[in-house]
């Protein structure tokens, strides 16, 4: 536990030192990115930039473009795919490059932790109750001698960052079978890498979430545990985040409009799943239509779970990766 506060120091040094490289304009943000709030209401919508983690979480941000639940809000949503992932796109954040952010909630707690002046606005990604239905899966070629979590013993695991929700999972899981922290090696590669790693045999063992884990099924490989219901199952696992500085400059009613704007999409989704699987090959790029039926969708929630993100800051207390005091009254805009 304690080389972790030397570890999250460096991590924390690295955030605020990229951030400060990244320059901008003088008020932190980047004023090409920067969102353009209506003056009235003849002025027109309030443009919001967005980078969410490719797969699944961007098709579903995508979607509700798409369904026009943003535009309903009065709210011109800019998304792209995040090819980073983790803590790695904070300094991108905090100079304006974009005005909200989608984050695993462990690296946001870390963001958080390490006082970077981030709000949550809306619920990313929540698990399934049930193991079968978690969207993330953890993968193993065919021919492997790994059957299930009990296997996972001196393995090179491909994670799409490092220290982020995957390290939860790890650690979690290698405390209950009573093995060593060191008995599974995390791997950093993007989702689709992650795949071709485990075919080269550069990795023994993969994370990846939809459509990720479906198209890895599709090409033979194996699954051997469902890693965010083995957290817990139901967990929340993803957030939307902004600044403070974005927050202040949008304005509540925006923030608020955003996040109604979020719950619509996912009550769309939960009334009509199969619409969104029929529109997920066009959401998501090289992803074969005949796929869609298959895919694990992400529980879609809308609005923050406290009881979830309370929950991941104390395991993260819990493992060392957290040692700062959260005041969750302050952090979540949307409870």
């Amino acid at each position: 536990m304690k080389r972790s506060k030397a570890t999250w120091a460096v991590v924390t040094a690295a955030v605020l030192m990229a951030s400060t490289a990244c320059g901008g304009s003088d008020d932190g943000g980047s004023t090409e990115a920067a969102a353009t709030t209506s003056g009235g209401a003849d002025s027109g919508p309030t443009t919001l930039t967005m980078a969410e983690t490719p797969g699944a979480p961007f098709a579903f941000v995508s979607y509700g473009v798409q369904r026009g639940h943003f535009e309903d809000e009065g709210i011109d949503l800019q998304a792209r795919v995040n090819p980073g992932g983790g803590t790695s796109t904070v300094p991108a954040l905090l100079q304006g490059d974009m005005d909200v952010l989608g984050l695993d909630l462990v690296s946001a707690l870390t963001s958080v932790g390490a006082d970077l002046p981030i709000k949550f606005v809306a619920a990313g990604s929540a698990t399934s109750e049930e193991p079968d239905g978690d969207f993330a899966a953890v993968l193993v070629p065919a021919d492997s001698p790994i059957q299930g979590p009990e296997d996972l013993d001196g393995v090179r695991m491909g994670v799409n960052a490092l220290r982020n929700v995957n390290e939860l999972y790890i650690r979690s899981t290698l405390e209950e079978l009573g093995k060593p922290q060191d008995a599974i090696s995390p791997v950093e590669l993007p989702f689709p890498e992650i795949l071709a790693g485990l075919a080269r045999g550069d990795v023994d063992a993969g994370i990846v979430i939809e459509p990720f884990a479906t198209i890895g099924q599709n090409q033979g490989l194996r699954v051997v545990d469902r890693p965010w219901v083995a957290i817990q199952p139901g967990l929340q696992i993803g957030v939307m985040t902004m600044t403070d500085e974005t927050v202040a400059r949008v304005g509540e009613d925006v923030v608020a409009a955003f996040g109604r704007a979020v719950q619509a999409t996912a009550e769309d989704i939960q009334q009509d799943p199969e619409a969104f699987r029929a529109a997920m090959p066009q959401l998501i790029e090289n992803f074969a239509p005949e796929l869609a039926a298959s895919v694990n969708l992400i529980q879609w929630r809308g609005q923050n779970d406290r009881e979830s993100i309370e929950t991941t800051g104390e395991m993260m207390t819990e493992y060392g990766l957290l040692e700062a005091d959260i005041d969750y009254d302050e952090l979540i805009l949307d409870d």
